[in-house]
């Protein structure tokens, strides 16, 4: 068995010998890729810490009650480190800081972006929860309702997705879409009928003076 392993070795090394130029190239582009994967991956720690360390000082200055900082430092993050988890946190925080600070207008537009963007869903679910927050305090309750049932079809966890349709069928009933929040409210009745969300979905029902399916 040595000997047949002894001969394979031998054979590649002739053809190595024989082949210098082509085992020199092979070896120019591995060492290119490795050196490129390297790179890549330190670039984006690098950015990840970057990111946590912007969104460690905006925090800070929201615990010092510094908003307008916080709120400059924010944006800042945002728009220079898309992609990475401390933005996508930074996001959120300042869409709750504009809320604070009653600059709905400021908090939709830069929401809807965020949440354009394709984040992780839990981050996605909790900018859609904001817009629809944002939109309820201009008055724009449709559109609120529309924003809250995208959060509810974005969160990962059950009891969200109930609190966020339990939103999205107050927003529609102030709005006078009656069909929509009973579809809303249904919606938590039928899938997440164990959820907190489900006794007041009941309650909204019966003030709608619509049959509980579920006890049919």
């Amino acid at each position: 068995m040595r000997g047949v392993e002894g001969d394979v070795i031998s054979q590649i090394l002739q053809w190595a010998q024989k082949n210098q130029r082509t085992v020199g190239t092979a070896a120019a582009i591995l060492v290119l890729i490795g050196g490129g994967v390297w790179f890549a991956t330190s670039a984006k720690a690098r950015k990840e810490a970057f990111a946590g360390s912007a969104l460690r000082e905006a925090q800070i200055a929201v615990q010092a009650g510094n908003v307008p900082l916080a709120t400059s430092d924010l944006s800042r993050l945002v728009a220079t480190y898309p992609g990475t988890a401390a933005a996508a946190e930074g996001a959120i925080l300042l869409g709750q800081l504009r809320l604070t600070r009653g600059e709905a207008d400021s908090a939709i537009s830069e929401l809807r972006r965020f949440a354009g963007s394709n984040p992780r869903p839990r981050f996605g679910a909790a900018a859609y929860n904001l817009l629809g927050a944002a939109l309820e305090q201009k008055g724009r309750m449709a559109e609120a309702g529309e924003a809250y049932t995208q959060a509810a079809g974005t969160w990962p966890y059950d009891y969200l997705k109930a609190q966020a349709l339990l939103d999205a069928g107050r927003a529609f009933r102030a709005a006078g879409d009656t069909a929509r929040a009973v579809q809303s409210y249904q919606q938590i009745v039928r899938d997440y009928g164990k959820s907190p969300a489900a006794v007041e979905a009941h309650l909204r029902l019966g003030e709608l003076r619509v049959p509980d399916s579920s006890k049919s």
